[in-house]
């Protein structure tokens, strides 16, 4: 009974991460090329990339100062990490079964 939830949660989430992701590089790239901030879509990926990284700015600023802004590199590690760590977990949870 787990297994077909367990599959199902991890196509979900890895769905929703690589979402993540390119949400993450464009709102990189936006901040490289200076975006319009009156353009709709960059005002779209700013305001869902935001609340990720204005949290761990606040952590890396003390720790890694200087111009580099970490928070985009440290939700991409995240991501990284449940998607080759936790889903492949739950994927072989799904394929044992009870």
């Amino acid at each position: 009974m787990f297994g077909p939830i367990a599959d199902a949660v991890a196509r979900i989430l890895d769905v929703i991460l690589n979402l993540v992701q390119v949400l993450v590089i464009a709102s990189v790239i936006i901040s490289w090329v200076g975006g319009d901030p009156g353009n709709q879509l960059v005002t779209t990926v700013r305001s869902l990339t935001e609340p990720m990284f204005r949290p761990l700015r606040r952590l890396t600023r003390n720790l890694l100062p200087g111009p580099i802004d970490w928070a985009p590199m440290i939700v991409l590690l995240i991501i990284m990490f449940i998607q080759y760590g936790i889903i492949p977990y739950l994927r072989m949870e799904a394929r044992l079964g009870p």
